[in-house]
């Protein structure tokens, strides 16, 4: 349920960026390793900008797959979360992307 204060902030972040202008659609992309299960957080957006008399948003997630760094250098997108790294089978790693919540881009009607 916390997608629900997440849809607030991005609503509140599309509205800030529109300046007063009609939105139309947003992109936001979700990592996976975010917490934030992209289905509820679409539906959720599309509630907070209905309940804000926005209208139809057209809502886009761009998912951002989990990738890792490994000490020897390597890096990777492991099919399962806790895969080693594929060249040298260890596990001491950095998280290089797919943490991200993030509003990418709005679009507007700028009639």
């Amino acid at each position: 349920m916390h997608e629900y204060g997440v849809a607030l902030e991005i609503a509140g972040a599309a509205r800030a960026a529109a300046d007063g202008r009609r939105i139309t659609g947003i992109t936001v992309r979700v990592g996976g390793l975010s917490g934030v299960c992209g289905e509820s957080l679409a539906m959720y957006c599309d509630l907070v900008f209905r309940e804000g008399h926005d209208g139809a948003v057209d809502v886009t997630l761009t998912d951002v797959p989990a990738r890792f760094r490994c000490s020897c250098g390597t890096e990777y997108s492991p099919r399962k979360l806790f895969d080693p790294c594929p060249s040298c089978g260890g596990a001491d790693r950095v998280v290089v992307d797919g943490k991200e919540c993030m509003l990418e881009s709005i679009k507007v009607d700028d009639e």
